[in-house]
């Protein structure tokens, strides 16, 4: 879709459909009463005789009004007024744009504002959910081929509706670039695609891209990445993508995505029918490439950098066993007693090779516990951090992005839980008791305690389940909102 930003009135504003909110208690929203007030009360009446309920997601098509330069005006049911919130507009605003076929589609913002939210914001998420309308199961689908024009009425102009409208839009092809490459195959989307799709980057200003083969991560040292990789004859992957739109001096900040490309347990093998959703198991690598390619879109003036520890995670004469001891980039050793909780073990190398580049902060995406499904579901991801600026400024980004976030513990008494007899640490603690923090807490091994750093655990976002299940895109906005903010707070 193409979006744009206008402020004329109704009276000379060409479109083929107007957009109109309205509440099922009959109060009008000001442009929905002046379209009333000008056809003789013909809404109110319709609502009166209850022809239009105004539910929400409900439309009412009326065609030819006076004082109305649009053929068609859509009114769009916003439910009781007292109940309307972020969620009833996206609800709403959703099934509204899926209903318009015009050519032009023209939106009343101010008809569609929530109390406590900006215009600014509300603009942001019509865009993208305009944008996000159609799954992109197809390569042709990364990016929305709708040819659709929307333009955003306001009562005046001004940069940040502009900006909000280029983050919205820019947000919404990142998720659609992260949920194309989730609902791939598996026997497509390899850790050599994901090492394809971040070289197509390097077309972008102050983009590099660095992709290593086995040898190069046998010499880097990521011993415990390659032992997850062992068995399978699909060759690992380690991906780099530099971001550099800031200063040369400044510190950059790392996203370190998990790389499963899938994910079958090792010798601790799933039972087949979790294996089908495995394929998602890379959803965190995802997320943070489409992050960094949306950064780069934007040009945000800041320094991020994508790692992407990519491999598969199979049963094989070579693969790891249980109980096997295996040394890691940063020194330690770690008792692996299920090698179906790899994704922490190619994890701990990417943070520690994270500390090379010095960055500001690291933020991780793993679909890592199904504990965490169990503790928060599909409504929150899990959000463990160490440094109170950071844990804000993400939960501040997930407010304004509605990618929701949760705080949970770690460390501490977690600690005594991954204790081993023959190594550093164990991968995993005991049976039933705080997966997703036991996990946070072997993280936060390879992480230096002066080093602001948060683990994402997506395990219950990033996807829906079941056969039929759908990449989310989840975290995209959140992390993609979190760098915008950033580049905003380094600009004043």
């Amino acid at each position: 879709m193409e979006f744009s930003l206008s402020t004329q009135s109704i009276e000379k504003l060409k479109a083929n459909t107007l957009l109109v909110g309205v509440f099922a208690d009959h109060l009008l929203t000001e442009m929905a009463h002046q379209i009333d007030e000008a056809n003789e009360g013909v809404l109110a009446d319709i609502i009166k005789h209850k022809e239009f309920t105004a539910k929400v997601g409900e439309t009412l098509s009326l065609r030819n009004l006076k004082n109305v330069k649009a053929r068609e005006v859509l009114f769009v049911g916003l439910g009781e007024s007292s109940d309307y919130d972020e969620d009833t507009f996206l609800k709403a605003f959703t099934q509204a744009i899926k209903s318009v076929r015009g050519e032009t589609i023209a939106v009343d913002v101010a008809g569609w504002g929530c109390q406590e939210r900006s215009f600014s914001w509300t603009l942001m998420h019509m865009a993208i959910c305009a944008t996000t309308l159609q799954e992109p199961l197809r390569e042709a689908d990364i990016n929305e081929k709708d040819k659709r024009k929307v333009v955003f009425i306001l009562n005046e102009k001004g940069e940040d509706f502009a900006e909000a409208l280029r983050l919205g839009e820019t947000i919404g092809h990142a998720m659609n670039e992260a949920k194309w490459l989730g609902n791939l195959p598996p026997n497509t989307c390899t850790p050599a695609f994901l090492a394809e799709i971040a070289k197509s980057y390097k077309s972008l200003k102050n983009v590099t891209v660095k992709v290593h083969n086995r040898k190069a991560i046998e010499k880097i040292g990521m011993t415990s990445f390659l032992a997850v990789s062992q068995g399978s004859v699909v060759e690992p992957h380690f991906i780099e993508v530099h971001y550099m739109g800031g200063k040369k001096d400044e510190a950059p900040v790392c996203l370190v995505g998990k790389g499963i490309t899938l994910d079958a347990g090792g010798l601790c093998l799933k039972p087949g029918s979790s294996m089908l959703e495995m394929k998602y198991d890379m959803c965190g690598a995802a997320a943070v490439l489409a992050s960094v390619h949306a950064a780069a879109l934007m040009k945000l003036p800041i320094n991020v950098i994508a790692l992407v520890p990519a491999c598969e995670n199979l049963p094989d004469a070579n693969a790891i066993k249980p109980s096997d001891v295996i040394k890691t980039l940063s020194g330690l050793t770690v008792e692996v007693l299920n090698t179906d909780a790899e994704g922490r073990l190619i994890l701990a190398d990417a943070l520690t090779y994270a500390k090379r580049y010095e960055p500001q902060s690291i933020v991780d995406v793993a679909t890592l516990t199904g504990a965490c499904v169990v503790s928060l579901g599909d409504v929150y991801n899990g959000l463990f951090v160490n440094d109170p600026i950071l844990c804000d400024s993400l939960e501040l980004a997930a407010d304004v992005s509605m990618d929701a976030v949760w705080a949970l513990p770690f460390n501490g008494k977690y600690k005594n839980m991954i204790k081993s007899n023959v190594a550093d640490i164990a991968n995993i603690g005991p049976r039933g008791k705080a997966g997703a923090p036991i996990a946070a807490t072997f993280l936060a091994k390879f992480i230096d305690d002066e080093m602001p750093w948060a683990h994402l655990d997506v395990a219950g976002t990033a996807n829906t389940g079941g056969t039929m299940g759908k990449s989310t895109a989840r975290p995209v906005s959140l992390l993609v909102t979190w760098l915008h903010q950033l580049a905003h707070t380094r600009t004043e």
